[in-house]
């Protein structure tokens, strides 16, 4: 069995052993902050025993920037590289090349998933080797097994055991049960946005990595902020448009929240929550770059929606007036795709550009319409040029209308302002009102 150990450093709630869980369903925690990964069977998915340490570390650093790791056959070596040598892999099936130029206060880390029930007793091993001038763990490893056991009972038969890869630690799946939850307690209460989120990042790296260790996606993040002087407290929601795992997205969103709060009295303590949801699965070409338009789109629309703006894409409505003939919609359009345009230039030479809403250019409509019809006053009209005598379009009332007031008779025609601008304007053909209607690109 392969094992994966890490040193985290600091203390660590139980559920930091999530994050891990991109390398392997088997992950467990020891208290006060060691982590050990089974990767004999996954390693080779992300690449290596190398690059899985690599990843293993990029991970463990969120949580400590001191963290360290290492790789050995057993979960006791593995942890005591992982402070002796870190960054250490040992050769596979040679555990005891790795114990070269160690010394005896090393055995004090050979634990694993079992602590050492009394650290006296691996103090006096220590203490008696070197009573024989025994000073590195090579020598230590040299010791019969008959020896141990008769100097120190089922003690010597543990330690030789975890010296020769013989002690077996089963590192069970990991089944997560806690939420996805953090809490900060601050000595100086800060009431500078700046400062503060500087003192929830970290908590927010823990939480993502978490999520993504678990493959899940955040739907809702809840950020309790605790006032010093009284028992006020701000309560920010940030809910993006869709979920996801983007962490830089729910970054800047609460702290345009934090920016646009009030902190007078300073915040004392905050409580962070994330209420999450299934991962959203999806298939994306090799090729396809994972920050793609609609990625994009989403964190606009998200920030849009945070600043009460409101934006989206227009949806075509069956209706026969143009006014009335789209809807603003916030969801992605399914066949938002760009198309190749080739233009054929002198000699016979071609130029490909990539376009999106390629229909549009075969559209008689423009691509700026007004919201509701602009009266055109004489002294206007005078300014502006009918393109042909004939209207291009006509639009009528639906004959199923009852009242008489509701109906309409349009007449649209091409048009050019003074500065040249081509204009979309009709005429009422029972008023014989002109109107602005909108603009062409």
């Amino acid at each position: 069995m392969r094992t994966l150990s890490l040193n985290l450093k600091t203390p660590q709630e139980s559920s930091s052993a999530e994050a891990f869980l991109v390398l392997s369903p088997r992950v467990q925690f020891r208290f006060p902050h060691y982590v050990f990964v089974d990767i004999e069977s996954t390693a080779h998915l992300v690449g290596g025993e190398k690059a899985c340490l690599e990843k293993a570390l990029g991970i463990a650093r969120k949580f400590s920037a001191e963290a360290t790791g290492a790789i050995a056959d057993t979960a006791p070596v593995a942890q005591m590289l992982a402070k002796w040598k870190p960054s250490f892999i040992a050769p596979e099936g040679q555990e005891s090349k790795a114990l070269h130029g160690l010394g005896l206060d090393a055995l004090k880390d050979l634990e694993g998933l079992f602590p050492w029930t009394q650290k006296t007793r691996i103090e006096h091993v220590i203490s008696f080797a070197h009573s024989l001038g025994i000073c590195t763990l090579e020598e230590v490893y040299n010791f019969r097994l008959i020896s141990l056991r008769e100097r120190w009972g089922d003690f010597g038969v543990l330690l030789w055991n975890r010296l020769h890869s013989q002690d077996a630690q089963v590192i069970s799946p990991l089944v997560p049960r806690d939420p996805l939850v953090g809490y900060g307690y601050l000595d100086d209460p800060l009431g500078v946005a700046s400062l503060l989120f500087n003192r929830i990042k970290p908590h927010l790296d823990i939480l993502f990595a978490r999520l993504q260790g678990l493959s899940r996606f955040a739907q809702k993040m809840e950020v309790i902020l605790h006032c010093e002087y009284s028992d006020k407290k701000h309560i920010l929601q940030i809910e993006p448009v869709s979920p996801s795992r983007d962490q830089e997205l729910f970054e800047d969103l609460l702290f345009k929240r934090m920016e646009n709060t009030v902190l007078e009295n300073p915040i004392r303590e905050f409580e962070i929550s994330i209420f999450d949801v299934p991962e959203k699965v999806q298939q994306l070409d090799f090729f396809e770059p994972r920050d793609n338009s609609e990625d994009r789109w989403r964190r606009l629309i998200s920030f849009a929606k945070q600043a009460n703006c409101e934006m989206g894409f227009l949806q075509m409505e069956a209706n026969h007036f143009p006014e009335k003939s789209f809807k603003l919609v916030t969801d992605w359009p399914e066949d938002f795709k760009s198309e190749d345009l080739i233009e054929r230039q002198e000699d016979n030479a071609l130029q490909i550009k990539s376009t999106y809403a390629k229909g549009l250019s075969q559209s008689p409509r423009p691509s700026l319409l007004l919201e509701q019809p602009q009266v055109l006053s004489d002294e206007e009209m005078r300014r502006i040029r009918l393109v042909s005598a004939l209207p291009s379009e006509r639009i009528e009332s639906a004959w199923w209308q009852i009242s008489s007031q509701d109906l309409k008779y349009r007449d649209y025609f091409f048009a050019l302002s003074s500065q040249g601008q081509l204009l979309w304007v009709f005429q009422d053909r029972v008023s014989s009102q002109y109107y602005l209607h909108g603009y062409f690109d």
